[in-house]
């Protein structure tokens, strides 16, 4: 794709890096006393994890004295130690010790961040970089008592997409039956003939958290124009946040309950580093777990394949982008410093 279509393209979204938690790493990617480079947010970052306490950070990779790359530096306790001039920073950002006490201290960069799950999630702000996270990851029972363990993990890459394409989907409900009403083999593209798929989608808000939403699916076979209620299921998918890290639970009549995370990392404007983590109940065969989760990628690469090619129209006046869609950008706004977002307001497009 030329730079003319991607900026052209990026010209018609709102800006691109929402403030909200991002996944950076895989937990078990960086372990006590390693350091990894990271691209999140438009930002380089050093993550790195203690050996005193196993506590994770993240800060500019860049460091404040002359700039040399952290991530090639030394964990030793909760210091990284930058390998030009032996400076030491905490996870706080905060410079420890640094040869000739003339030096004034200087302020460095730094993002909270968290293991959650088996993944290291940072929270990006754009307005107040390292401050702490107006909202927590929620603690999930179900996989901290073991009721549902680890069954897989699938990255699937970059994918050439701004990351309000997401939320933007969840309230297109006139889009399911045109590019989800084909049944598919799970895991490919393949269709499956005879075999369509009824949707029943929903979206909703948290009341008591503003920072949620919900989108909910219930779906049924139609097998050579029959619909075969035993097949009916549900998902409810949670958005913690603007989409960098969303929960999908879907529940398989007299089967059981899988729990599943799509993380969406911005490593540039339009461009997300997709990864799904998923948790089932032991009692649930693991070709059951892989045809629900592989159905639903299966899927969501439809929406991919239009996704990477499409500028962003935003609200119509009138009825056309009345209901979900409406009380969606409302919701989404928060997510972006004080003040008018650009692009995502009523009526204003680039007219292309």
């Amino acid at each position: 794709m030329s730079d003319y279509v991607v900026n052209r393209r990026e010209h018609t979204y709102p800006p691109p890096y929402p403030d909200g938690w991002y996944r950076v790493a895989a937990s078990s990617d960086i372990r006590p006393g390693e350091v990894r480079r990271v691209q999140c947010a438009g930002e380089q970052i050093a993550v790195f994890r203690s050996t005193t306490d196993g506590q994770v950070a993240a800060i500019d990779t860049f460091c404040p004295h002359q700039g040399a790359d952290l991530a090639d530096g030394v964990v030793k306790g909760d210091r990284l130690h930058c390998p030009f001039h032996g400076w030491q920073l905490d996870g706080q950002g905060r410079i420890c010790s640094r040869p000739g006490a003339e030096i004034q201290p200087l302020a460095h960069r730094h993002w909270e961040a968290v293991d959650y799950y088996g993944m290291v999630m940072m929270y990006h702000s754009s307005a107040r970089p390292g401050a702490r996270a107006p909202y927590r990851l929620p603690p999930l029972p179900e996989i901290d008592n073991r009721q549902l363990v680890l069954r897989g993990q699938y990255d699937a890459g970059d994918v050439d997409m701004h990351i309000i394409e997401f939320a933007e989907n969840s309230v297109d409900f006139r889009h399911f039956s045109e590019v989800h009403g084909v049944m598919r083999i799970p895991w490919t593209n393949i269709r499956l003939p005879w075999i369509r798929i009824r949707h029943r989608p929903s979206w909703s808000l948290d009341n008591t958290q503003e920072h949620v939403s919900y989108f909910g699916d219930e779906t049924t076979l139609e097998i050579g124009g029959r619909v075969c209620e035993r097949t009916r299921s549900r998902a409810l998918i949670t958005f913690l946040g603007p989409g960098g890290i969303v929960k999908f639970d879907f529940f398989v009549p007299q089967i059981g309950h899988i729990t599943m995370f799509q993380s969406h990392t911005p490593v540039e404007a339009l461009r997300q580093r997709v990864i799904f983590r998923w948790f089932a109940a032991r009692r649930i065969p693991r070709l059951l777990v892989a045809y629900v989760v592989g159905s639903w990628i299966s899927q969501w690469r439809q929406d991919v394949a239009i996704w990477r090619r499409k500028i962003y129209r935003p609200l119509l006046s009138g009825p056309v982008d009345d209901g979900p869609r409406r009380m969606m950008h409302e919701w989404y706004r928060q997510f972006y410093a004080d003040g008018p977002v650009p692009n995502l307001t009523e009526g204003k497009d680039d007219g292309g």
